[in-house]
């Protein structure tokens, strides 16, 4: 069954943060046995990612989770800051929300993970648009950089050819919109930091 939702998606978002973690953190669920022991070590010091706000207020910066090529020509998965088109800065008669104009989406799921749950290596479905409504999110990406995630994070899922692992804390409510044929939005890659 395809879902086609509006032409414009209306996103209400303070903020393009999300936290890159390395070697952070100690976390329960290392316990787990379904904890990948390739995993990096979560105990040392924590870096936030910060993707800049964008000075031209018809777009607007968000975290991604893409793909690059290696010397071999294998992709591997990398985060990135994405600055994106079609933003209407201000929709008039709501406060604080912008109309992105991305076109549509063919799915869109729905994860809810009712206890700790790990996910070994994968690569994304389909181009996706992910919104994380509940709970705390780890996306580890081959150079063991970690997106970490929360609840009104929005966040880009491209990499369809590399891999990631995540790790979804109890009670986590991810909603996954697959871009219509794949098509992502017309985007340019800006300067992460981290603090």
């Amino acid at each position: 069954m395809k879902i086609t939702l509006p032409l414009f998606l209306t996103l209400m978002t303070s903020s393009a943060t999300a936290a890159l973690v390395h070697n952070s953190l100690s976390f329960k669920y290392q316990d787990n046995p379904r904890h990948d022991p390739r995993e990096p070590d979560y105990s040392a010091q924590d870096y936030e990612l910060r993707c800049p706000k964008s000075k031209d207020p018809r777009k607007m910066t968000l975290p991604a989770i893409t793909q690059e090529l290696d010397d071999k020509g294998k992709a591997t998965n990398i985060l990135e800051c994405w600055e994106i088109d079609n933003v209407v800065p201000a929709v008039e008669g709501i406060e604080g929300a912008s109309l992105v104009g991305w076109g549509a989406f063919d799915e869109a799921f729905q994860y809810d993970f009712h206890e700790g749950f790990f996910m070994p290596p994968h690569p994304a479905p389909e181009p996706s648009l992910v919104l994380m409504s509940t709970g705390v999110g780890l996306i580890t990406v081959p150079s063991g950089e970690v997106l970490r995630l929360g609840p009104g994070d929005t966040f880009f899922s491209v990499g369809t050819d590399g891999w990631q692992t995540a790790w979804w804390s109890e009670g986590t409510r991810v909603t996954d919109f697959y871009f219509k044929d794949g098509k992502i939005p017309s985007h340019s890659t800006v300067h992460k930091s981290t603090r």
